[in-house]
C-alpha cells in the first residue's frame, strides 16, 4: 500500500469513528459505495482525481449517493474524495475496509462474527466445487449470494450474513475464503486484537488453549483470537500463523529441519 493511500485510509478510519451512530446500515451503505465505485471506472476516477475541484466532487457524491444513503455516510464518502489516493481503486477498497470496521463497531459480539467467518471459510475451502462456484468470475453475483444464503441457512448472525454477501462482490482476493479471512483480520484489528490461525494434530483442551493464548499474548504484546483447525497431516505440535508470520513448531517440521542439517 503506497504512502498516500495508507495515510488517507487512516484519516478515513478516524472519520468513521467520529460518526457517532455506526450501525449495520453504515456497513451496507459503504459496501454499496464500494461496489458502485468498482463497477464504474469513470465514477471512481472522477471522485479520486486530485486535480478535480472539491466542490464538483462533492456534488457528484450527492448526485450518486445522496438519495440512497444516510447523510452520515454521504458525508464520509465526500470527505474521502478530498483525500489523496495512490490509485483510483484504492478509495473503493478503503470503503470496503471501512464497511467491515463499521460492522465490527455495530456488533455486540465480534468473537462470534470472527468464529462464523472462519467456519464458513473453512467449509468453502474444504470443498473444491463450492470454492469454484463462489470464486468463479463466470457465475453471476446473484447466484453466488443465493448460494451463500443457503450455506448460512439463517444460522449465522446478521453481521456475518452481510459480510459473507459482500465477500462475493469483493475484489481484494480471488478466492472467497481468502476474503472472509481478510474480513476476520480487519475485525480483529478493529478490536485491538490479531487472529492466530492454529493447526493442530488433535483437539486442544481448555487448559492448553488458555496456556497457548497466554503465551501468544506475551509474544505479540496483545490478546489474540484463536482459530483452531485440526490437521491430521501434522504429526504433533502446532502450526501457528499470526498476520502472515508463521510460528511452526510441528514435529514434522523439526524432522525435516534435522534432515536438512544432517544432509
Amino acid at each position: 500500500m503506497a504512502s498516500s493511500t495508507r495515510q488517507s485510509r487512516l484519516l478515513a478510519e478516524q472519520e468513521l469513528s467520529e460518526l457517532g451512530n455506526i450501525s449495520l446500515l453504515t456497513t451496507s451503505e459503504l459496501f454499496a459505495a464500494t461496489n458502485a465505485l468498482l463497477a464504474s471506472p469513470q465514477l471512481r476516477s472522477a471522485l479520486s482525481d486530485p486535480s478535480a475541484e472539491s466542490t464538483a466532487k462533492l456534488k457528484l457524491v450527492a448526485a450518486v449517493f445522496g438519495a440512497k444513503f444516510s447523510k452520515e455516510t454521504v458525508g464520509l464518502i465526500g470527505k474521502m474524495t478530498q483525500m489523496r489516493w495512490s490509485a483510483s481503486r484504492d478509495m473503493a477498497l478503503t470503503a470496503e475496509a471501512l464497511g467491515v470496521r463499521a460492522a465490527a463497531a455495530a456488533s455486540k459480539d465480534t468473537d462470534t462474527v470472527q468464529a462464523e467467518l472462519f467456519a464458513v471459510g473453512q467449509l468453502v475451502s474444504s470443498d473444491s466445487q463450492l470454492e469454484l462456484a463462489l470464486s468463479s468470475t463466470r457465475a453471476s453475483v446473484e447466484a453466488k449470494i443465493v448460494l451463500v444464503s443457503k450455506l448460512l441457512d439463517k444460522k449465522a448472525t446478521e453481521t456475518t450474513s452481510v459480510l459473507a454477501a459482500q465477500a462475493v462482490h469483493s475484489r481484494t482476493f480471488k478466492r472467497f475464503a481468502e476474503v472472509l479471512e481478510q474480513y476476520g483480520m480487519w475485525i480483529a484489528e478493529f478490536a485491538g486484537e490479531s487472529v492466530a490461525n492454529v493447526r493442530a494434530s488433535k483437539a486442544l483442551s481448555e487448559t492448553q488453549l488458555t496456556k497457548l493464548s497466554a503465551a501468544l499474548a506475551k509474544t505479540f504484546g496483545r490478546e489474540l483470537q484463536l482459530n483452531v483447525q485440526i490437521d491430521e497431516e501434522i504429526i504433533g505440535g502446532l502450526h501457528i500463523t499470526v498476520n502472515g508470520e508463521v510460528l511452526d513448531a510441528t514435529v514434522l517440521t523439526k524432522l525435516q529441519n534435522a534432515r536438512l542439517q544432517l544432509g
